[in-house]
């Protein structure tokens, strides 16, 4: 018999944007149950949520101690979706009990308390795992294999990832978004993605950062930001931003090689674009014989002809999450899951990301 992964929801309220992504994911590999769940403070909207996230009443629970106390040997994992400066108290009480963790990216909003986090769930020894969900897209899958074959010594890249939700009128952005606290929620938002997919390629960290990041609004929050990496043997940059009228999330990638390049842009994610140094230009995408993800009919709902994209990949980073419960390990083995370590070094990047913006030039990252 197929075992099923009991699972409590923490945040994620059915007015959340998040929560309800989360939900449609888990529910639609088939894997999970959403056994209960704490997802508001408001006691309205938790039991609104519960009803939509078809949650048994006497299972929707108005405090996170309660549904410990009650649900703990119940449940397999808890998802915890809340805003990131508030998890601290949340995975402490979590990982006091013995409960393992799935987390919306990242999984702090400061180095002080993802650094106390880490310790103390590390001292538990329970799963923890957090949902980058790029990481679930099939051509991203694909660029793992052409970095280390087919675009020669890497050289340099290029992520962009510009929004508009602070300048476009129509936007509803959550009160906790329009405030700084210790990393910028820019970094916390965007740059932690473009992280996770520079690690998921390169396997490494960049060992040097400098920033020009600037405020262009009302709330006076970070809006815009240019970063320069440098790793070992090559360079990066990033450019991410809330302000840019007309983008909607238009996350794109670009690698360079001695021997060619490649582009993808997540408004178009079923094809990979490869550049070769005689001019030569392919398209890799469902239809394609020579390649690992992108024609591999089990990371999408659909046939080919049919678009796939968003929930398709954030589906697929929890089947990945669900074999680390499966088969009950602890470090994870599939690239597409970012266990604590990971987790860790980007907020640690993060905060060194901020620092370079105030300081000017070069500042070097710390990872473990």
């Amino acid at each position: 018999m197929k075992k099923i992964i009991n699972l409590a929801i923490i945040g994620g309220s059915c007015e959340s944007t998040i929560g309800k992504t989360h939900i449609k994911c888990i529910k639609s590999t088939g894997k999970f149950n959403i056994n209960c769940g704490f997802f508001s403070r408001d006691k309205f909207k938790n039991y609104k949520s519960g009803q939509q996230y078809s949650v048994s009443k006497n299972k929707i629970y108005h405090n996170l101690n309660d549904l410990i106390k009650n649900e703990k040997k119940n449940i397999d994992a808890a998802v915890v979706l809340t805003p990131p400066n508030s998890r601290y108290q949340i995975f402490k009480k979590l990982a006091e009990n013995n409960i393992n963790i799935i987390s919306e990216k990242p999984f702090e909003g400061s180095l002080k308390n993802a650094r106390k986090i880490y310790k103390i769930i590390k001292s538990k020894k329970i799963i923890f795992s957090s949902t980058y969900n790029y990481l679930g897209y099939p051509g991203i899958m694909e660029i793992k294999p052409f970095v280390k074959k087919r675009i020669g010594k890497i050289l340099n890249f290029v992520f962009e990832m510009p929004q508009q939700s602070i300048v476009y009128k129509g936007s509803k952005m959550k009160k906790w978004r329009l405030k700084d606290n210790n990393i910028p929620k820019l970094y916390l938002d965007l740059a932690s993605h473009l992280l996770s997919l520079v690690y998921y390629f390169f396997n490494e960290y960049p060992k040097k950062i400098n920033n020009f990041a600037s405020s262009q609004n009302k709330f006076k929050i970070i809006d815009n930001s240019f970063v320069w990496l440098k790793f070992k043997k090559f360079y990066g940059n990033f450019w991410f931003s809330k302000n840019s009228a007309g983008q909607r999330n238009q996350l794109s990638i670009r690698i360079f090689g001695t021997k060619g390049s490649l582009k993808w842009e997540h408004n178009n994610p079923e094809n990979l674009i490869f550049f070769d140094n005689n001019g030569k230009i392919e398209i890799i995408n469902r239809l394609s014989k020579k390649c690992r993800y992108i024609n591999n009919n089990r990371f999408y709902t659909y046939s080919a002809g049919h678009p796939n994209g968003f929930l398709d990949a954030f589906s697929n980073v929890y089947v990945a999450i669900s074999k680390l419960f499966l088969k009950k390990r602890i470090k994870p083995t599939a690239p597409l899951i970012f266990d604590l370590k990971q987790n860790l070094n980007i907020i640690s990047i993060l905060d060194t990301m901020h620092k370079a913006s105030k300081k000017g030039g070069w500042n070097k990252t710390f990872t473990i």
